[in-house]
Formats: C-alpha cells, sequence, structure tokens
C-alpha cells in the first residue's frame, strides 16, 4: 500500500519522549526536537554527565587547579566603568537605590533591580525606559536589567594551554569529542543525523537562562519557519521556531571551527557572570547541532552545522531595529519600512532628532556589561560581532543583545582588513569594518559611549558636596 504521508514527511519513527515529534525535512529544527527526546539520546547525555562528574572528582582529589579558576582571570573582563567613560574603580555592585523610587522601579528594590527581567521565562537584556513628558521622542532609561547563563565545569583538558598570561587556550578535536551526543535514527525511506555539541554544557546552560524547562526547548523546535533575517551580509540560513522564541542561524565551516575552539571559555565567562550576579549582554548561544538527512525516495540529502539562540526581540513590539558595530563604512541601508535592521550612520540620523539619553546608573550598567563582554572576545580574538538594539515602543523598552561573536580573527580575516584599509574598494579613507580584536573593541566601546548619552537626573552629584569636607579633613 501507497505511503498515505508525503515523503518529506516522517510519521513512523519510534516515538520520542516527552512527546512525539514528527520531522518535517523543510524543518531543521525538527531534527534536533527529535533527538533531545530520544532514548538514545538521554542514555548518551547520561554517560557524558558521569564522565564529567568523574573527572572533576580526580581533579580535586589530586589537588589540581579549580576548574572555574583555570586559564585567564576574568575578573579582569569586569573592570569597572563610569556614566562618562569606560574604565575607572567605582565597582557596580556599590549602586544603591535613590531616595526616593522613579516609577519604573516602583517593584523593585536596591541594586538588583537593574538585573531583574519583567518576565521570568524572557532570556533578553531590557533596557527599561521612561516616556519623556516633551512631546519630543527623546528616550530615558530607568532600569536595566540582566539575563545570565551558565555552563558546566568542563574538563581541563578543554582549557589546556595557556600562554600570555592565561589569554589563549588550545582546544583540540580530541579532548572535546568525549562532550558530544551523536544520534542516529530512520525509518522505511530516509536515514538522519543528528550531532549535539557540548550537550551537558548547553543542558546546564539552558536550565538557568530558560526556566520553562529542556520539555518547551524541545516543544519549541519541534517546528520551525525560514526567516529572511534583514541586515546580515553572511548568507547564511535563518529559521524562527514556531512560537517565536529561538532563532536557528547555518554556521559555516570557520564558524564551526571557531566554535569549537571557543566554547569552553564562553561556558566558563556565563558561568561566571551568573554566579557572581554581574551584567553582560551576550544573547544567549542555547545549543550547537550538525544534523543530516538521506531521503532515499527523492533522492535527496542535506547536511547542515547550525546555532540555536534566544531571540532578542521575542513577544515584542519592535518599531525600529538597529545593528550597530561602530564603524560608518558602508554602514547606511535606505529604510522602506519598520522592519528594515538600520545600521550605525541610520542611527546617528536617527538620534540627530531623537536622542536615546540614559540615566545615570543605567548608562553605568549598560556601559560595564559592554566593555566587561567585548573585553572577554576581544582577549579571545573575538571581533566582527554587532550590537542589536530594539526600541520597543509599546512597553518603553529597549532591548539590546551583543550578537555575531563566535567568528575570529583569522588569516582571511586580516585579508579583509589589509584590502578594506588599503583603499583598493573604495571607502573614502574610512577606517574598514573588519579590523584586529583590540582595535575593533575600542571603536566599538567608543562608538556605543557616544550613541547612549547619559544625562543627569535629580540624584545626580548628590552628595558630592558632603565628600569635599572629608577630604579637606583628611589632609589637615
Amino acid at each position: 500500500l501507497p505511503q498515505p504521508f508525503p515523503p518529506n514527511e516522517h510519521y513512523l519513527l519510534k516515538l520520542s519522549k516527552p512527546m512525539p515529534v514528527i520531522i518535517h525535512e523543510e524543518e531543521p529544527s525538527s531534527i534536533v526536537a527529535y533527538m533531545l527526546g530520544s532514548v538514545d539520546y538521554a542514555e548518551q547525555l547520561m554517560k557524558v554527565q558521569m564522565l564529567i562528574n568523574l573527572e572533576m572528582t580526580r581533579d580535586r582529589s589530586s589537588s589540581t587547579t579549580p576548574l572555574s579558576s583555570t586559564g585567564a582571570n576574568l575578573d579582569d573582563e569586569w573592570s569597572h566603568v563610569d556614566s562618562h567613560g569606560l574604565e575607572v574603580t567605582d565597582a557596580i555592585a556599590d549602586i544603591e537605590r535613590p531616595a526616593q523610587p522613579s516609577p519604573a522601579l516602583s517593584s523593585t528594590s536596591g541594586w538588583r533591580a537593574f538585573f531583574r527581567t519583567r518576565d521570568s521565562s524572557s532570556l533578553s537584556s531590557v533596557v527599561h525606559l521612561e516616556e519623556p513628558a516633551q512631546r519630543r521622542s527623546a528616550l530615558s532609561t530607568a532600569d536595566v536589567s540582566r539575563s545570565m547563563a551558565a555552563g558546566s565545569k568542563t574538563d581541563p583538558s578543554i582549557a589546556s594551554s595557556e600562554t600570555d598570561g592565561g589569554t589563549d587556550r588550545l582546544v583540540t578535536k580530541e579532548n572535546t569529542d568525549q562532550y558530544h551526543v551523536t544520534s542516529q535514527f530512520s525509518d522505511h525511506s530516509s536515514e538522519f543525523y543528528c550531532r549535539a555539541y557540548f550537550a551537558e554544557q548547553f543542558r546546564q546552560l539552558r536550565s538557568r537562562v530558560y526556566p520553562a524547562g529542556e520539555d518547551r526547548y524541545i516543544r519549541s523546535l519541534s517546528h520551525c519557519v525560514a526567516w529572511a533575517a534583514r541586515g546580515g551580509k553572511s548568507g547564511s540560513r535563518f529559521c524562527k521556531t514556531h512560537d517565536d522564541r529561538f532563532i536557528l542561524k547555518q554556521m559555516s565551516r570557520p564558524e564551526m571551527q571557531s566554535f569549537l575552539q571557543f566554547a569552553p571559555n564562553y561556558f566558563m565567562y556565563m558561568n561566571k557572570a551568573f554566579d557572581e550576579q554581574r551584567p553582560t549582554v551576550l544573547a544567549k548561544i542555547v545549543g550547537v547541532y550538525r544534523i543530516g538527512f538521506r531521503n532515499r525516495l527523492l533522492n535527496s540529502s542535506m547536511r547542515q552545522d547550525m546555532l540555536i539562540m534566544e531571540n532578542l526581540f521575542y513577544n515584542r513590539k519592535t518599531v525600529r531595529i538597529f545593528d550597530l558595530k561602530g564603524s560608518v563604512r558602508s554602514r547606511y541601508v535606505p529604510s522602506s519600512s519598520q522592519s528594515d535592521v538600520l545600521l550605525d550612520e541610520n542611527l546617528i540620523e536617527f538620534i540627530c532628532d531623537s536622542p536615546l539619553f540614559l540615566r545615570p546608573h543605567s548608562k553605568l550598567v549598560l556601559s560595564q556589561s559592554i566593555f566587561s563582554d567585548t573585553k572577554f572576545l576581544s582577549r579571545h580574538h573575538i571581533m566582527d560581532y554587532s550590537l542589536l538594539v530594539g526600541i520597543d515602543e509599546v512597553n518603553s523598552e529597549l532591548v539590546i543583545g551583543i550578537i555575531d561573536f563566535i567568528r575570529t580573527f583569522t588569516w582571511d580575516k586580516r585579508l579583509e582588513m589589509w584590502v578594506k584599509a588599503s583603499g583598493l574598494l573604495g571607502g573614502h579613507g574610512k577606517m574598514p569594518t573588519v579590523i584586529a580584536p583590540e582595535l575593533y573593541q575600542k571603536r566599538f566601546l567608543d562608538a556605543m559611549d557616544r550613541y547612549f548619552v547619559m544625562v543627569p537626573d535629580k540624584w545626580h552629584g548628590l552628595g558630592v558636596e558632603l565628600e569635599q569636607p572629608v577630604a579637606d579633613d583628611r589632609e589637615n
């Protein structure tokens, strides 16, 4: 008898848990969802967990360097900043709540109010805005809430050799393969393949940043739709899950190689940020997978590496979206609709009429987040990242996140920088977008400091008059 189902939809696979998942070949996330719910995946994941626990026990018994302190001194990544610049000595934890609460902070207390999301299921970093009394559309921030992630403590062999004060890591294929989970499954017409990279580390990360749980994550991935992301130049394929919560991005081979080197450091950084309640605006990557299939009936096949990240604008009504790199070279797009992703020169044009004003404490937390994140990325040779900014005027909020932070400064990027800097391709003498990580970070920080302007509020400078007499007394 002929099959009653289309040949690219697979209903006859063994039922997965906790919910049945139907694989649709045009929906790559469904392959991942099926594997995550399979018994085979659960068994392999348990073996990985046992391996990690065994190695941690062995390390403790042999009195080796604690995993949490292996590698670079992450305290340096959180050098402190003030509302005017990006490097001073005041600690962010010393911020106190003003004597009288502002409307946007009425339901929170203390400096931790800056890091709380209004929705516990939200992953994105949010800047809460207060509508101005004037007719102009200047925005005044009142709260920056943080959304933290955590990875597991990985084997020291992953974060192995250190050079130049612990800023470089040697990560090889051989010492990371043991942390990946691979599964194969098939029906009468097709074979499927899925590999979950750093399966346990990502599972622990999701448990921290996605309180809805693993079952809901699987449900989200069970269906996705193709998405034409505006503003990107990579040519990668994008999809969104059917509930709009996650974004799938196809990864190139260089991006995958960079990720395998970078991932252990990413987990340790996010773990430290979460444990110490330090702000970060890195858009959360919650999974990286390699998938493939071969359909004998249709004579079709596919193999693809992809990452899954939070959708910063989930459940948001954004009226403008900006992709900011801190460069003004070829960073302008003619806007035809509000759905267009605008660039740096568009933002400069926009803030001439409607500046993005920040209160001092909000500027401090935002600058702290961007500084610590970009310093971390620079130390690990990451560049060409962007700050994605969405203006949600319905909720009077800015939604922000650093994206595209897995590309290292490899020889092809060096060549691109040299060609563009030489002026052979035009550019009118402007600095190319792609430059060395240290220079990229400095330009990025300077630009973000200009884009988001601090303005005094009624608490600004409070206590300055009291500090001067004390200083005079000490001198005497």
